[in-house]
């Protein structure tokens, strides 16, 4: 026990600066976005929207995050990360704002627009930049899963904190939340400010122009021929998690009748799994490969939805299919987001980024609505 947590302290030690420091602002961002996060559906819900109008407000948010993805992965190789970065935590800040203020769904647009613009402008370029490839893996399972320990507690909060609030879930339960995460942002805005650095890329004055934006994708895709079935397999994994996952906690909620704690354990039971075994699948993906992993994490993924359906109704047994689901967050952060920048040169690797969130947009235009239309034509429970 006493090797592995000198092994973590040491990888931990072994990071650039600029690396640590956005791991600690992540751990922070992740445990208040933690306290909406399972409730931001269920709030455009209560706020008056549809199954079908809930899965086109997600689509509508892909719509302008999809249209910038190239652009902002261009940036990323051509500009200054630093800049970008703090542009993105400010985006942060007005996009919680407007969530607080919204007072129905159609208002709420805006914010998830933003929260979805604002996953472009993420720390992963940096951390690619900065992380050595022999502990890259275990370097993101420390950040995903011992940086996750603090939100395991977010959940709980936003239980009791909408108990205190309203006695129910409820649109006013959820809107204090979003104030809490409001003046979090803020503070963490200043922090990165403060403590973020440049990171120095050579390349980062060949800067060429807009002009070459989709000259430079057929230059990453060409690269090698089996980037283009790699696309393919990271969008159609995002097309299934994108038509799902808006629908998750309004269905534990309106069908398995979960209140706020049953919701509550059921995202703390997903977190804890992420921070148990995110490192040592971390360093098991190090030692015996990527693909080997995540063939055997997806099946037990795959069975979540499953056990959902078949889970009784307001029952603490809904925890186990939210156990399963826990093992998503380490092979899409862990297991994939390792994978993702080995692909390709690091020069390419902003315009990579931008060419996956654009295929992955595309299909999370289209995802949800599908996934509402499936709701309200054959119903949210299907014949056993």
């Amino acid at each position: 026990m006493s090797q592995s947590i000198q092994r973590i302290v040491s990888i931990w030690r072994q990071q650039k600066k600029n690396w640590r420091t956005v791991v600690i602002r992540r751990i922070f961002n992740r445990f208040f976005n933690r306290l909406t996060l399972d409730y931001t559906n269920i709030y455009v819900r209560e706020l008056g929207a549809s199954p079908v109008e809930l899965g086109a407000v997600n689509s509508i948010s892909s719509i302008g995050s999809t249209i910038l993805a190239m652009p902002i992965g261009f940036l990323h190789d051509k500009y200054s990360l630093r800049k970008l970065f703090i542009f993105g935590s400010l985006l942060a800040v007005i996009a919680s704002l407007l969530y607080a203020i919204s007072s129905n769904w159609l208002m709420i647009i805006p914010a998830i627009v933003l929260t979805k613009i604002i996953s472009r402008f993420h720390c992963s370029v940096i951390c690619d930049l900065s992380l050595q490839t022999e502990s890259r893996a275990t370097a993101k399972s420390l950040c995903e899963g011992a940086g996750s320990l603090p939100s395991l507690f977010a959940p709980l909060l936003a239980a009791f904190l909408i108990t205190i609030i309203s006695g129910q879930i409820s649109a006013e339960g959820i809107r204090p939340l979003y104030w809490i995460q409001f003046l979090a942002h803020a503070i963490l805005l200043i922090y990165i400010i403060i403590m973020l650095k440049e990171v120095i890329r050579p390349e980062l004055h060949q800067n060429t122009g807009f002009r070459n934006l989709f000259r430079g994708l057929f230059q990453v895709l060409g690269h090698d021929p089996s980037l283009k079935r790699y696309v393919l397999f990271y969008s159609m994994s995002m097309f299934t998690l994108s038509m799902i996952t808006p629908f998750w906690y309004p269905y534990a909620n309106e069908m398995k009748l979960a209140n706020q704690f049953i919701i509550s354990a059921m995202a703390t039971t997903s977190i804890f799994v992420t921070i148990v075994t995110a490192t040592p699948l971390g360093r098991l993906a190090d030692k015996i490969g990527r693909k080997k992993v995540y063939y055997i994490l997806n099946p037990l993924v795959a069975s979540a939805n499953l056990l959902l359906l078949l889970s009784p109704s307001a029952s603490f047994f809904l925890i186990l299919p939210a156990l399963l689901r826990g093992f998503d967050t380490v092979i899409r952060i862990v297991i994939i987001g390792a994978m993702t920048p080995e692909l390709i040169p690091s020069q390419y690797v902003g315009r990579w980024r931008g060419i996956l969130g654009l295929f992955t947009g595309i299909v999370s235009v289209v995802a949800p609505i599908i996934g509402g239309m499936i709701w309200e034509t054959l119903g949210p429970t299907p014949s056993l």
